[in-house]
């Protein structure tokens, strides 16, 4: 006897987790490692699940889901303590760029409000204001493009 999954009102089978609501909308429940429940809404159900894919790589790469406050200098740290197989002389050359232009004022920024557009003014900013050439700047970061 097959077991029958949960349905939306366009009779689309929705995951574990995924429920439609009285009013239409969609909501993703899940626990976190501590056993602590957490939801996320959506108008439609592929917004829900763009919101999901999100949720779940924030998981795996350790990212605390209660944790709205964690700025990019939090982020960066806990980064530099689990980073391994780096030459000593990269990783040396990656917190000097962080901690010479980074961490000062846009590390300040929290993560859940960082957009893609914040990046580029950086990118903007410094080539601009401090002159460094593009490199440079891809030096700096390579933080944000490959970790």
């Amino acid at each position: 006897m097959a077991i029958e999954r949960r349905k939306d009102n366009k009779n689309r089978v929705l995951k574990e987790g995924e429920y439609q609501r009285a009013n239409g909308t969609f909501e993703y429940k899940w626990r976190d490692k501590k056993g602590k429940r957490h939801y996320i809404y959506a108008k439609t159900l592929d917004e829900l699940r763009e919101i999901e894919i999100d949720v779940l790589r924030d998981a795996l790469d350790g990212i605390r889901a209660d944790k709205n406050d964690i700025t990019i200098n939090d982020l960066y740290y806990r980064w530099v303590q689990l980073k391994r197989g780096l030459k000593h002389n990269t990783l040396q050359n990656y917190k000097y760029m962080y901690t010479q232009f980074v961490e000062p004022d846009f590390g300040e920024m929290k993560v859940v409000e960082l957009k893609r557009s914040d990046v580029r003014a950086f990118y903007n900013h410094l080539s601009d204001t401090q002159h460094l050439k593009t490199a440079s700047i891809d030096n700096i970061l390579q933080f944000f493009i490959k970790y």
